[in-house]
C-alpha cells in the first residue's frame, strides 16, 4: 500500500451497493447511491443494517443494463430532503429526485428542461456535459461538471436558486482547472460546502475515460475550491489505485474535516467500502 493511502482508513461495507458514487451523512445513517443502481442505500451506524429505497420503479434492480441505468452520481441534503441527481450523459439521466427523511416519501423530478441552458451557457457540448456532484445551499445551487469528455472541461455550474426551485433562474458556468496525476487531468467525482463558501471536493483520472465508459483508475486527490473565487485553493493526492466517487462530512473539529468517502470499484461486486479520511483545512 502507497504511503498516503494509510490514510485513508476503511471503517465498514455497504452490503447490495455497489459502485458507490455519493454519500451524506445524517445523524446516525449514512445515505448512499450508486451509478448502477436505482435505489438509495441507508446505513445505519449503530446497528450495522441496510435498508434500500426504491428511487425509479420503472427500472427492474435485478435486471438493470448498462444503457438503461439512471446513473445516480450526486446526492446532497437541503432540509429534511435527500436530493439524487443523474449525470446527465445520456437522455435518460436527468433524474432530480427528492427523498423525504421524515416522510420517507420519494418524488421524482427532472432537470431535463435546464439541460440546453447548461449546455448554451457553458458553451459545452453533449458529450462534455457529465454532473458529478450537487450542491444546495440557502441561495445556490452548484452542480460539478466532470471533465472527462473529449474538450476535458471540469466546471462549476452557479444557479442563482434553491435545489428545490430551479426553474427560469440564473445560471452561470465557471471552468475549473483542476491538477494532474501522472500526466493525466483529475476530473470532478464529488464535492461537500464547507466554512466560508468553500468547498471540498474529490477527483480522479481514469485512463480513456469517457461520458460513457470507464477506464484504467490512475488515483484520486482531495482538495478546496473558493466558490467566491471560483479557484483551486489546495490539493493533494490520497489514493494511487482507487476510485474515490464521494465524500461526506462526519463531524469538524477546528480545522480538521473527518469525512466518509465512498470507492466505485468499477467491477459487478455488490459491496462498496466506506473509508474514513481527516483532511487538515489549508489556512491560506
Amino acid at each position: 500500500m502507497l504511503f498516503y493511502n494509510i490514510f485513508l482508513k476503511f471503517v465498514f461495507l455497504i452490503n447490495g451497493l455497489g459502485a458507490a458514487s455519493g454519500l451524506v451523512v445524517h445523524k446516525n445513517e449514512v445515505y448512499a447511491i450508486a451509478d448502477n443502481d436505482s435505489n438509495l442505500y441507508i446505513y445505519n451506524l449503530k446497528n450495522n443494517s441496510v435498508d434500500r429505497i426504491d428511487l425509479n420503479p420503472e427500472i427492474s434492480f435485478d435486471k438493470i443494463n448498462k444503457k438503461d441505468k439512471p446513473d445516480f452520481e450526486s446526492i446532497t441534503k437541503y432540509g429534511n430532503d435527500i436530493y439524487i441527481l443523474g449525470s446527465g450523459s445520456k437522455k435518460n439521466r436527468f433524474d432530480l429526485i427528492a427523498y423525504n427523511i421524515k416522510s420517507k416519501k420519494v418524488e421524482n423530478l427532472s432537470y431535463k428542461e435546464l439541460y440546453n441552458e447548461f449546455l448554451k451557457v457553458s458553451n459545452l457540448s453533449e458529450k462534455d456535459f457529465n454532473i458529478e456532484g450537487v450542491i444546495a445551499s440557502k441561495r445556490f445551487t452548484y452542480l460539478f461538471n466532470r471533465g472527462n469528455g473529449k474538450s476535458q472541461i471540469n466546471g462549476i455550474f452557479k444557479i442563482h436558486g434553491k435545489i428545490n426551485d430551479l426553474q427560469n433562474k440564473k445560471i452561470e458556468f465557471f471552468p475549473i482547472q483542476l491538477p494532474k496525476l501522472n500526466n493525466e487531468l483529475t476530473t470532478f467525482s464529488d464535492a461537500i460546502l464547507i466554512k466560508n463558501n468553500k468547498v471540498l471536493f474529490t477527483a480522479t483520472v481514469e485512463s480513456s475515460s469517457t461520458t460513457q465508459f470507464d477506464g484504467e483508475i490512475k488515483g484520486s486527490i482531495i482538495g478546496e475550491i473558493d466558490l467566491d473565487k471560483m479557484k483551486l485553493i489546495h490539493w493533494e493526492k490520497i489514493s494511487d489505485d482507487k476510485k474515490i466517487e464521494g465524500l461526506a462530512l462526519l463531524k469538524k473539529m477546528n480545522n480538521k474535516y473527518s469525512l466518509y468517502l465512498c470507492e466505485d470499484n468499477d467491477d459487478d461486486t455488490k459491496t462498496s467500502s466506506i473509508y474514513n479520511y481527516d483532511y487538515i483545512m489549508n489556512k491560506k
